[in-house]
């Protein structure tokens, strides 16, 4: 038999069938009420935007609300709970299942499941028919997928007790990934509520930072000194605003620099600083601060986080060099930076470890994602 899944439940066996998502599901686009007229807004209908979807396997509020003239005197429809919100603009695709009664603007194409099938059966189905809704996309401005063009795409289904087995075992999977998530954001916010507390009561006398640290840009590292292999013998990371590494390697010396040094990143994300324990190249507005002294980066790291920095740009918001060097931070005793750092240390290994359990079972979802459908 062709249409079977490579992984199964044992107590399955019949073939999956072919119907398109017209056969399964009544497809609704939305609208969107006139701006013009106060009395369309502000109401109890609950109105949501592509942006908003996606995120989250469910969904029940959105940022802006309709009232019951404005979905009178509009396309928009009011959409019944258990109703798959699909994008059809811009990020084509993208999903979430309404846990209230609730309208959209023209961004969607939403699909409203049949009772003979389980509507989140088919919300994890999307990922396998969002490729050809990509296909079938169309447009200059943006791309848009027309509803005739959804109904019409095939989908390949098992029976109802097989979808609900799956829609039950992937929704469990997703609740420990949620959990998981959860779990990480809370220890993030607790930790950064304690590093925060132990740096700002200290009693120390507080030190500039071109006092503490000598201060420079980052400069640019030429074409033919970047690999995306770190192939050569004196290959080095090179590090730009990205917190992390960007997947790319130097070769050159020009630029380079030492061990034990801390970043702090002077747009997008300002002012965010952490501590680089090898060689590597800072390129594209990355500050880079060396130690005059033996000094805890990582007490430093958190103590420069935690600067409440003001961009002193009238273009694009940016932090250079000169204007981090004037800050001011706490500098107390090495014995409390250290007993500082390992707190900091221990926190981060902490979350470390959460974001790896947390990896690992998406690494499972996606791989029974792959394997659970045909």
């Amino acid at each position: 038999m062709m249409n079977v899944p490579k992984l199964r439940f044992k107590e399955f066996t019949d073939e999956w069938s072919t119907k398109r998502i017209c056969d399964v599901a009544t497809v609704t686009g939305g609208g969107t009420p006139s701006t013009d007229n106060s009395k369309y807004w502000n109401g109890d209908i609950q109105w949501f935007t592509p942006s908003e979807i996606g995120k989250t396997k469910y969904i029940s509020n959105s940022s802006r609300t309709i009232t019951k003239d404005g979905l009178k005197n509009s396309s928009a429809k009011l959409l019944p709970i258990g109703t798959i919100l699909l994008s059809s603009r811009a990020t084509i695709g993208e999903a979430s299942i309404l846990t209230n009664v609730a309208s959209t603007n023209q961004g969607f194409q939403s699909l409203i499941v049949d009772e003979k099938y389980n509507n989140e059966f088919i919300f994890y189905l999307k990922n396998k028919f969002q490729k050809e809704m990509l296909i079938k996309a169309f447009g200059s401005t943006f791309l848009e997928i027309s509803k005739s063009n959804i109904e019409n795409i095939k989908i390949i289904l098992p029976t109802l007790n097989e979808q609900n087995k799956i829609a039950n075992f992937l929704s469990l999977l997703d609740k420990k990934i949620e959990l998981q998530t959860k779990k990480i954001e809370d220890l993030k916010l607790y930790t950064q509520s304690l590093i925060k507390s132990l740096i700002y009561n200290l009693n120390c006398n507080k030190k500039r930072i071109f006092e503490l640290f000598t201060v420079s840009a980052g400069g640019d590292i030429k074409k033919e000194h970047i690999s995306s292999i770190k192939t050569k013998t004196f290959c080095y990371p090179i590090y730009s605003n990205n917190l992390d590494k960007d997947g790319l390697y130097g070769y050159s010396n020009i630029y380079k620099i030492k061990e034990n040094s801390i970043t702090i990143t002077g747009r997008g994300e300002i002012g965010v600083a952490k501590v680089r324990n090898g060689f590597y190249y800072p390129i594209v507005r990355l500050i880079v601060l060396i130690p005059k002294k033996n000094y805890n980066l990582k007490y430093f790291q958190e103590a420069i986080n935690n600067i409440k920095i003001i961009p002193e740009s009238t273009g694009i918001p940016q932090l250079t060099a000169p204007q981090i060097s004037n800050y001011f931070v706490n500098v107390p005793t090495i014995d409390i930076q250290n007993k500082i750092g390992t707190i900091i240390e221990i926190k981060e290994k902490k979350i470390f470890l959460e974001e790896l359990k947390l990896k690992k079972l998406q690494e499972l979802k996606k791989g029974l994602m792959q394997n659970m459908f045909v």
